[in-house]
Formats: C-alpha cells, sequence, structure tokens
C-alpha cells in the first residue's frame, strides 16, 4: 500500500533522478516532511477537539504528541535544506551531517514529550475522572490508529529508499503515535466500562513510549555523528569492486568516513612489483573511478608492491600463513616485505587481531610467539609485526 501511494505522490521526473545525490535527497525529505505535517496537523486538531470535548487526558497527551510529528517534520525540512548546501571553506566535506542533527533534535524533543504525558497523567491518576465515551469515539481513535500506521509506513519506504537516518526516525515517530494510540483507546474503553483510572495509565504509558522511542533514536544518531563503522556489506563492495580490476592481488587496509550518503574511502590494494610506477598509477586510477562510480565515493587507492618470485619470501609467507591457520588469536596478515641490504635485513607485516581493542604486539601470545618462529628460520633479521587498527578493514 505504502508503495502504490509513494507511486502515486512522489512526481515522475524525481523518480528518475539519481538517489545518492544530495539534492535529490533533500528534495525526498522535505516532500515527506510537508506530506507529515499537513496529515499531523490534522491529526492534532481533531484529537485535541475531542480529547477536551470527552475531558481525556490520554487523548489530550496523545494530540500534543501528533503536534510534535508536526515539529520533527519541520525539523526534517530543515535538515535537509542544510544538508544539500555544497562544500565550502568551512565545510570541506559538505553540510549532509546536518540530517544527523536534526534526528538527534527529534530524538530529544520525544523525550522532552514523554516527561511532559508522564507529569499529566499522574495527576489524573491521583483524581480519576470518567469520561463521557461513544462509539463515534471509539472508532475515531481507531482510524487514526490506521492513517498513522500508513504515515510511518510511507515514511519509512521514503527513508529506505534515499538511506535516510532522519526519515527513518520519523517514521519511528508515527509508527510510536500509532501505538500510543492503541493505548489510548483501551484507556477510553476502559473509561466507557468504568474504570477511568486506565485514562491516566494510558497517559503514562504513552509517556513512556515517547522516552523510549527518544533514547532509541539519539542512539543511532549519535552513533552516525560519531563514526559508526560501515557494514560489513559495504566493506565488501569495497574489495569486490577493487578484485574484479586486472592485476590487482588483494585489497586490505579500508577506511570509511561517512558524510551523510556522501563516503570517503582509502584501500591498499596489492600488485606485482614488477609492474611500472605507470602501470600501477594506471591501477590505482581505475579503482578509484570504479569505487566512486558505484559506490557514490571519493576514493584513495594506495598500491603495495609484492614480491612473487623471491624463493625467501615465499618461504616466510609458507611459514606465516601455516602459524595463522591454527591461530586463536591472529586472524590474517598482510604488507609482508622482506629488506635484504648488506647493512639492513628486516621483515615487517601487519596483523588482523581476532579480538578487537589490541594496540601492541606484546598484548598478544600468538605474535611472541610468531616472532620466535620467524626469528628461529631468519636469524639475521629483525622482525617488526604492526597491529592493525580497529577502524580499518581487511
Amino acid at each position: 500500500m505504502q508503495r502504490l501511494i509513494y507511486y502515486w505522490i512522489v512526481p515522475k521526473s524525481l523518480k528518475r533522478q539519481d538517489l545518492r545525490q544530495a539534492a535529490v535527497r533533500a528534495t525526498y525529505g522535505r516532500l515527506e516532511g510537508w506530506i507529515s505535517i499537513v496529515v499531523n496537523f490534522l491529526l492534532f486538531g481533531a484529537k485535541l477537539a475531542i480529547g477536551l470535548l470527552i475531558n481525556s487526558i490520554a487523548l489530550i497527551a496523545d494530540s500534543i504528541h501528533s503536534l510534535s510529528d508536526v515539529s520533527t517534520s519541520i525539523i526534517v525540512i530543515l535538515g535537509y535544506r542544510i544538508s544539500e548546501k555544497p562544500a565550502d571553506s568551512k565545510h570541506p566535506f559538505g553540510h549532509q551531517r546536518a540530517e544527523y542533527v536534526a534526528t538527534l533534535i527529534i530524538a530529544v524533543l520525544l523525550a522532552v514529550a514523554g516527561i511532559e504525558f508522564i507529569k499529566s497523567s499522574y495527576g489524573r491518576l491521583a483524581n480519576p475522572q470518567l469520561s463521557v465515551v461513544t462509539v463515534g469515539v471509539l472508532v475515531f481513535v481507531g482510524l487514526t490508529i490506521l492513517i498513522k500506521a500508513w504515515l510511518g509506513g510511507l515514511s519509512a519506504y521514503m527513508g529506505k529508499r534515499i538511506d535516510s537516518a532522519a526519515l527513518k526516525a520519523d517514521a519511528m515517530h508515527h509508527y510510536t503515535d500509532s501505538i500510543s494510540s492503541i493505548l489510548v483507546l483501551i484507556a477510553i474503553l476502559g473509561a466507557r466500562l468504568g474504570y477511568p483510572f486506565l485514562d491516566g495509565t494510558g497517559g503514562i504509558a504513552v509517556g513512556i513510549m515517547l522516552i523510549w522511542a527518544g533514547i532509541s533514536i539519539a542512539k543511532d544518531a549519535a552513533d552516525l555523528l560519531l563514526g559508526k563503522a560501515p557494514t560489513p556489506e559495504f566493506i565488501a563492495s569495497i574489495r569486490d569492486i577493487c578484485m574484479q580490476i586486472e592485476d590487482i592481488l588483494n585489497t586490505h587496509d579500508m577506511v570509511v568516513h561517512s558524510y551523510g550518503n556522501q563516503k570517503f574511502i582509502s584501500v591498499h590494494v596489492e600488485v606485482d612489483q614488477k609492474s611500472s610506477s605507470a602501470k600501477a598509477h594506471e591501477i590505482a586510477t581505475k579503482a578509484e573511478h570504479q569505487l566512486a562510480r558505484q559506490l557514490n565515493a571519493y576514493a584513495i587507492v594506495h598500491v603495495d608492491p609484492i614480491d612473487l618470485d623471491s624463493p625467501e619470501l615465499q618461504q616466510l609467507r609458507s611459514l606465516i600463513e601455516k602459524f595463522i591457520q591454527d591461530s586463536t588469536e591472529i586472524r590474517e596478515y598482510h604488507d609482508l616485505r622482506m629488506i635484504s641490504k648488506e647493512y639492513h635485513r628486516r621483515i615487517f607485516f601487519d596483523i588482523v587481531p581476532v579480538r578487537s581493542g589490541v594496540q601492541t604486539c606484546k598484548e598478544l601470545n600468538d605474535c611472541g610467539e610468531l616472532t620466535d618462529l620467524i626469528r628461529r628460520s631468519f636469524k639475521q633479521y629483525e622482525i617488526r609485526i604492526h597491529i592493525d587498527q580497529m577502524y580499518t578493514y581487511n
């Protein structure tokens, strides 16, 4: 149903646009915001009028919830207006993180509204009043539940289409409004059956629902602002794109920064060291262009030359791989190098620990054992093992 309404509401010209572009995403955000404002303002007026008519604190609280949905939709619109602004000297990565700030503001407003509802509902518990309720009122509340569920579904669908945290947060707001209306329906029905205390109980339940939604949304928004880790699927897509390019042997040390829908990627690729510098540059440039085109990202590709012919290096590689196969602390390795000069003999490589938070080789028993194993076979070499940081992916 949401999909049918979506295709009816969204102009055909907008559907044909690239959803990864900031201006297109902002247009979707504003469209969702204005639809939410109109629907919620109408619901607010209707709920408030009937709530005052039947003297229901739960329905009045629910009407304020609908009004708060208007304010959050305004914040969505303003957030997207800021996010589509182009990069400038003070914000060289653009303004798309304004979407995350808007999401965080929505979360705070939800929690504050929930606290206020609990305060007012507690007073009604202490002094319950029987509301005059008709079947028409019950039907009206049931209808608002369906409307808000539909609006939440539409917002969630549009949020998924453009991968928008703000629209997904607004959808959760609509869904909690629908759930809170169910609680209001229970409270009003209880009052009709002679249990007026359920009205105040329903108001408190609405408040708790709002606080819970606010905390959940705030946590997600804070994660995005602080730099949430990319999904395993996104890391896999980087690897797949690079590995499809001829002459790239492996990828590692992938780093991803997100600014809204814009990604900034750096990745190391391994190529045969016999390739000329011009050829290596051509490979890196091709990988950068493919990542930019397929992932809407600015990419920097670093080339690591790999010696595929040295028997000594092949012996070392076999030794390390065999050890890691049986290791419970080391997941993989990369960037293996051997420097064999008269006064400068060194082996160095990176390892990826199984557990997170490891900073140095000394923190892993297996790292020390691997060092000793290599030293016994390559006595004249200095050995340096580097631990990959948590922000790099392999």
